[in-house]
């Protein structure tokens, strides 16, 4: 069950890394190819960078409900499982 746990973080953390470095990748070309003077440029960066980090804590909330919700049903199902089995195997004693 811990594997399947570490398999799951790890998953979250490439789609979280690989989602903020494509939206930062973009930010920064746009930045780089609009003529624009280094105050504008600046504020533009800025406020590229907050949407980012807000939208990254958005992903972040939803990835994390989604994995848990997923977790739960995993344990819910090895539980029913795990009973299914010990009635079995007092049936078989009895």
């Amino acid at each position: 069950m811990s594997n399947n746990n570490d398999d799951e973080k790890s998953v979250l953390v490439s789609v979280l890394a690989g989602i903020g470095i494509g939206v930062l990748v973009g930010a920064v070309a746009g930045l780089l190819l609009a003529p624009k003077s280094g105050v504008e440029t600046r504020e533009d960066l800025s406020k590229s960078l907050g949407d980012l980090s807000d939208k990254v804590s958005e992903l972040g909330r939803t990835v994390t409900q989604k994995v848990s919700g997923a977790v739960e049903r995993t344990r819910a199902q090895v539980s029913q499982k795990l009973g299914e089995g010990s009635t079995d195997g007092e049936e078989a004693l009895g």
